[in-house]
């Protein structure tokens, strides 16, 4: 089975474009409920999600937030011997050179 590979800039199109609209998809049904509630008269109340995502939100990265200072802590506190090994060094790569597939 042959598949062909994605090119760098088609990725890079459709990641954008799902992102738009993903952005624009919560603004468009809080823009839909406004106007619905215009044309009955009183106004609703706007839901709990349009007005930053959702009701749990908050709570979830404040306990994320914990979690990771905790695991932060340890990770720092953590003594090395003096002469350790070096766990790991960066090294750039040469970019390659010749065609480019597309």
């Amino acid at each position: 089975m042959s598949r062909k590979r994605t090119s760098r800039r088609v990725f890079l199109k459709l990641l954008a474009a799902g992102t738009a609209a993903a952005l624009a998809s919560p603004a468009s049904s809080l823009a839909a409920t406004r106007r619905r509630s215009t044309r009955a008269g009183a106004p609703t109340p706007a839901p709990a999600r349009a007005a930053g995502g959702h009701v749990a939100l908050p709570a979830e990265i404040e306990k994320q937030r914990k979690t990771t200072a905790a695991s932060l802590k340890v990770l720092r506190d953590y003594a090395l011997p003096a002469g350790s090994p070096q766990a790991f060094s960066f090294r750039p790569l040469k970019a390659r050179r010749g065609r480019r597939s597309s």
